[in-house]
């Protein structure tokens, strides 16, 4: 027999096997995180994404607190009114300046709370900053709050996480001259494992839930300053 013909047979055994280990490692170190034990430690590990891994948004927040921070996105259907605002040359003008900015969003963005503002910052490709939005107490005193679910207009992004790692959403929705502007908040941050780590099962999902307890904190504690936002 040609041994080329025993190379794919070797390969697939091979990807079983590693299949089967990585879910091993998995189910280990799954078994290990604590959910609830880790939210106790919020302001620890509030402090140290902004100082090791988001760096960039006390930056970018300048001498501003930062009180809760997490991920962010566009819907797709926001996207959408927002190029068809621009197109029909600019019928709501408070509308479509946040619409320039938002209209193409497909890269990281975040929001911020601080004090009774909320900032909705995005990125570039290079992960530079594109567009800083603050909402003030007046736009989030007419806003509303609804939960949407897990993420589903950028699946593309998480390609890398299994679905029970996707982030789970709260659409908020502004009132913009009588125009409404919907846009998504995540209860988890953003997380891809580096190279190094993508054999450290225990490591990634300790850095999950790490992610997980400061991006979730951001609605509740929004919630607890606005009480128009407040969902059953």
């Amino acid at each position: 027999m040609n041994p080329l013909y025993l190379i794919p047979v070797i390969l697939l055994i091979a990807g079983v096997c590693y299949m089967v280990y990585m879910n091993a490692q998995h189910s280990s170190a799954k078994s290990e995180i604590n959910l609830e034990q880790e939210r106790s430690r919020y302001d620890i590990y509030k402090q140290e994404l902004l100082n090791e891994d988001f760096p960039e948004l006390k930056q970018w927040m300048k001498d501003k607190p930062i009180d809760a921070f997490t991920g962010a996105s566009v819907p797709q259907s926001t996207s959408n009114k927002l190029q068809e605002i621009v197109s029909d040359g600019v019928k709501n003008i408070a509308l479509s300046a946040i619409g320039l900015g938002l209209r193409r969003v497909q890269t990281d963005c975040f929001w911020v709370l601080s004090g009774k503002d909320l900032h909705f910052l995005s990125t570039n490709t290079e992960g530079d900053l594109d567009e800083h939005i603050i909402f003030d107490t007046f736009r989030i005193e007419a806003a509303s709050l609804q939960y949407s679910g897990v993420l589903k207009s950028q699946l593309g992004i998480y390609s890398k996480a299994s679905e029970e790692y996707l982030p789970k959403v709260h659409l908020i929705t502004f009132n913009i001259d009588d125009s409404s502007l919907s846009l998504e908040i995540h209860d988890r941050l953003n997380y891809t494992p580096g190279p190094a780590d993508m054999l450290n099962m225990k490591k990634q999902l300790a850095n999950r839930a790490k992610y997980q307890v400061v991006g979730e904190k951001l609605v509740n504690i929004l919630q607890s300053r606005f009480s128009n936002l407040k969902t059953t």
